[in-house]
């Protein structure tokens, strides 16, 4: 890497070690895996948090997601990036995305989870819920998770837990969804929750959260105002 680059790598070092700092406090030691959001950041930017110390990376955007995956500069050989994806799924590019996600966090509807399952078997997978009145975002009522959590089971899928992007909300609001969100995947026995960004991942840690997707707090502002929960990306998994 050249000045520039070890300058980076520096300061999301310091950044990474606050999160971690922070987050064990929020959990009271329970350990967590924390998801750089890297969503139109360059692949310098990656470089940069793998560099770091950083080992799973976020992506909202099914090309750049394959763009950033498929690029030799973040080769890592015997310890590679594992991918996430944390935006809306389109079914027709599964396929191409599946060579390089590690784990989904965003299944919303059979059809993915049938075609997850077909091209990767053994796939990890998080059904997403959704709390918005907005029927066009992404996610399934949290009484209705429980059905894709089975049929991802009996596809053969490993689901992991369960992933919410809340909406836009007050604190207590918030925090009642991701106990809510936590409570759910407890009872259908599911290890993990997706869930928490730069701005309430601190909270969302405190009601159980095992993953957390955070960008800005990492990597900077990408020059987009940043809010509590996600009205500005509807559907594409927070701003991270």
């Amino acid at each position: 890497m050249n000045r520039l680059g070890n300058g980076l790598a520096t300061q999301i070092s310091s950044a990474y070690r606050e999160v971690l700092s922070r987050g064990l406090r929020a959990s009271e030691g329970r350990a967590f895996e924390t998801i750089g959001v890297t969503k139109t950041c360059p692949i310098e930017t990656v470089s940069a948090g793998y560099q770091a110390g950083l080992r799973n990376f976020g992506e909202n955007y099914a090309d750049e997601l394959l763009e950033k995956a498929s690029s030799p500069v973040l080769a890592y050989g015997d310890d590679p990036i594992r991918w996430h994806f944390i935006g809306a799924i389109q079914s027709r590019k599964i396929a191409k995305l599946a060579r390089y996600v590690s784990v989904w966090h965003s299944v919303a509807r059979a059809k993915e989870i049938r075609r997850i399952a077909e091209i990767t078997p053994n796939a990890e997978v998080f059904i997403q819920v959704n709390f918005s009145a907005k029927t066009e975002r992404n996610g399934v009522r949290i009484g209705e998770a429980e059905e894709l959590v089975n049929l991802g089971k009996a596809s053969g899928l490993q689901v992991l837990g369960l992933m919410v992007v809340p909406p836009l909300t007050d604190h207590i609001s918030l925090g009642n969804i991701f106990t809510a969100v936590n409570d759910e995947r407890l009872r259908l026995g599911l290890q993990g929750c997706s869930m928490g960004m730069s701005d309430d991942f601190e909270l969302a840690l405190a009601k159980g959260s095992t993953h957390i997707r955070v960008g800005r707090v990492l990597f900077g502002d990408r020059g987009a105002t940043s809010i509590l929960g996600s009205e500005q990306n509807i559907g594409q998994g927070g701003p991270g």
